[in-house]
C-alpha cells in the first residue's frame, strides 16, 4: 500500500481541507477524510478509529475552530497514543495563528496561514511524508468555486471520489507501466487499464505505451435515460474538478462538452445509452475541433 494520511479538522474549515485533500491525493497519497469515508449508519467513533488505525500520518488542521472542537481533540488524543506506540507520525498544520497544544510545541509544522505561501507549504507537507512534490497536479487556486462543484455532487448523493478516481485526467499522456503501479492494475491485451469498485468504473485507453483517453462511469447514477437532463457540475465535482476550470462549448440532453484550454483537453459528460450510468471522459486528441 502507498502512503496515507488522516486529516483531522473542524467542519467549519472544510473548504480549505477539501482543497488540501485534493492536492495531497494528486500526489498519490491516500487521504482519510470524513465526508469521503463516512456513510449513513456508520458509527462515528468506530470509523474515526479505523481511519487512524489504517494510516501512516495524522495531520491535524489547527485553527480557531479546531483547537476547541471536542472531536478534533479526541482524534488528536488517539493519534498521540499511536505515535507513542510508533504506529503513526503526527503532522501539525497551522491554518490560523493559534496557541498550539503543549504536546505539539517544538514540532515541525506546515503553516498555511498565508495563502500566498500555499504552494511552498504544500511542498513541505508532501515531502515530509516521503513523496516527491509535483506542482503540475496542484489544483487551481479558485477553491471556493471548486467547493461549489463538490457541494453539487453531495447534493445529489454522489460521494467525492478518492484516488485513483479523483481528477482522472492526470493519467493522460502517462506511460502505461507507470499508471499500472499507481492504480495497482495491469493493462489487458488491448493495452487498456480497467479500474473498478462499487462506485466507479474507469477505463484508461492505451495507445502505444501511453494513456490517450480516460473514461469514468459513475455507477451510482445507473440507470439513466438519454432523454433525462443531468447536472454535469455534480459529476465533475465528484471527480474533484471545478466547472470553473472549463468552458462549455456544446450541450444536449444526453451530453455536455467542455474544453479545458489550460490543459488543451476535451471533457465530455454524457449518457451513452438508455439505462447506462452517467460518465465523464477526458482526451486531448479532439480538443478545439
Amino acid at each position: 500500500m502507498g502512503t496515507s494520511v488522516f486529516l483531522s479538522h473542524n467542519h467549519k474549515d472544510k473548504d480549505f481541507v477539501r482543497r488540501l485533500a485534493i492536492d495531497i491525493e494528486s500526489h498519490g497519497i491516500r487521504v482519510w477524510l470524513d465526508e469521503a469515508e463516512m456513510k449513513i449508519g456508520d458509527s462515528l467513533v468506530q470509523k474515526i478509529r479505523e481511519g487512524i488505525d489504517n494510516v501512516d500520518y495524522f495531520a491535524v488542521i489547527l485553527s480557531c475552530n479546531s483547537v476547541k472542537a471536542p472531536w478534533v481533540v479526541s482524534e488528536l488524543d488517539v493519534a498521540m497514543n499511536y505515535q507513542i506506540a510508533g504506529k503513526i507520525k503526527i503532522l501539525p498544520i497551522i491554518l490560523e495563528d493559534v496557541d498550539l497544544p503543549s504536546f505539539l510545541v517544538g514540532k515541525l509544522y506546515s503553516n498555511f496561514s498565508n495563502i500566498d505561501s500555499y504552494d511552498d507549504e504544500l511542498k513541505r507537507l508532501v515531502t515530509s511524508m516521503g513523496v516527491v512534490f509535483n506542482n503540475n497536479v496542484v489544483a487551481p487556486r479558485t477553491a471556493s468555486n471548486l467547493g461549489q462543484s463538490l457541494d453539487s455532487a453531495n447534493m445529489i448523493g454522489l460521494p467525492i471520489m478518492s484516488a485513483p478516481f479523483h481528477r482522472p485526467y492526470q493519467y493522460l499522456g502517462m506511460v502505461l507501466s507507470d499508471v499500472e503501479k499507481i492504480v495497482g492494475v495491469q493493462a489487458n491485451e488491448a493495452r487498456n487499464i480497467i479500474v473498478e469498485n462499487e462506485l466507479c468504473k474507469m477505463v484508461l485507453w492505451g495507445e502505444g505505451n501511453f494513456v490517450s483517453f480516460v473514461e469514468v462511469d459513475l455507477l451510482q447514477t445507473e440507470p439513466h435515460s438519454q432523454s433525462e437532463d443531468f447536472n454535469s457540475e455534480a459529476l465533475l465535482g465528484a471527480l474533484s474538478i471545478g466547472i470553473h476550470e472549463l468552458e462549455l462549448v456544446r450541450k444536449r440532453t444526453d451530453f455536455h462538452t467542455y474544453y479545458d484550454h489550460k490543459k488543451r483537453m476535451k471533457v465530455t459528460a454524457s449518457c451513452l445509452y438508455d439505462g447506462a450510468p452517467l460518465s465523464v471522459s477526458f482526451g486531448t486528441k479532439y480538443y478545439n475541433m
